[in-house]
C-alpha cells in the first residue's frame, strides 16, 4: 500500500488519480493553499501541453489561466470557470480527513 491506502496506483485512471490529487490540497478558509492549487495546475497543464499564466489581482491569490487553442482560431472562444477555497470543513464531523481523497 502507498501513504494513500491503496496499491497499483497506475491501476486508477489517470482522472480518478489527478483529481484526487488536486483533492489533497488543502484549501480551506481562513488560509487555503492557493499557490499548492497553482503549483497543481501549473505542473498539469505543462503535462497537458496546454499554455499556462496566472495574475494576480489580489496580492496572494493567483488567477490561473489555462489556455487550449482551438482549432477554428475565428469561432467564438468559451470559458470554463473554478474556485478553489472551501468552507470549514469541521474535520470532527468527517470518517476520514477531507484532504485524503481517501476512496
Amino acid at each position: 500500500l502507498d501513504k494513500h491506502g491503496f496499491s497499483g496506483m497506475s491501476e486508477e485512471d489517470i482522472a480518478v488519480r489527478k483529481f484526487r490529487e488536486y483533492l489533497r490540497i488543502n484549501t480551506e478558509q481562513p488560509i487555503p493553499d492557493y499557490y499548492g492549487c497553482q503549483a497543481f495546475l501549473y505542473t498539469l497543464a505543462d503535462e497537458l501541453g496546454i499554455a499556462r499564466t496566472s495574475h494576480e489581482m489580489v496580492p496572494g491569490k493567483p488567477i490561473v489561466i489555462m489556455t487550449i487553442p482551438g482549432s477554428e482560431p475565428a469561432l467564438p472562444a468559451f470559458m470554463l470557470y473554478s474556485h478553489t477555497d472551501v468552507v470549514p470543513t469541521f474535520r470532527e464531523h468527517w470518517t476520514y480527513d477531507p484532504y485524503s481523497a481517501h476512496k
